[in-house]
């Protein structure tokens, strides 16, 4: 009973191998996390002063005498810089989560889920659709 070494061996080193470069991969998407995140301070903190600046407009408005001061173009421009700012601070949060889901799959050995394209039925229509796609039985002689 001779055990096969060499193929043992290439075994060892293809696993060793892999594992060294998911991890080595897998660090350089913890630093794209870790930039996102520090981008994502950064675009809290312009967030917070868009919205001190919507603030003291608005108020300056109401000072003047404004009836409605969200119609002052100042105001209206405050507050679509501040919409902006959350919804670039959104889509970097959707990108920390991309990597995230890219880190758990790669040790998985399988593609990350796709992204969901469609939104889900409503109960109704589902078990209308299961009733069509079920085979008619033939009626018993």
């Amino acid at each position: 009973m001779g055990a096969d070494y060499q193929g043992l061996a290439i075994k060892g080193l293809k696993a060793a191998w892999w594992y060294a470069s998911n991890i080595a991969i897998n660090s350089l998407r913890r630093g794209l996390i870790l930039g996102r995140y520090a981008r994502g301070l950064w675009q809290q903190r312009r967030i917070n002063r868009a919205l001190r600046q919507l603030g003291a407009q608005f108020f300056q408005a109401l000072e003047r005498g404004e009836a409605n001061p969200l119609v002052v173009s100042e105001v209206s421009d405050a507050v679509r810089r501040a919409k902006d700012l959350k919804e670039l601070k959104e889509k970097n949060r959707q990108a920390m989560d991309a990597i995230r889901d890219r880190i758990r799959a790669a040790w998985v050995k399988e593609p990350p889920p796709p992204p969901p394209t469609a939104p889900p039925e409503p109960a109704g229509e589902a078990e209308k659709t299961e009733e069509a796609e079920q085979p008619q039985e033939p009626a018993a002689q």
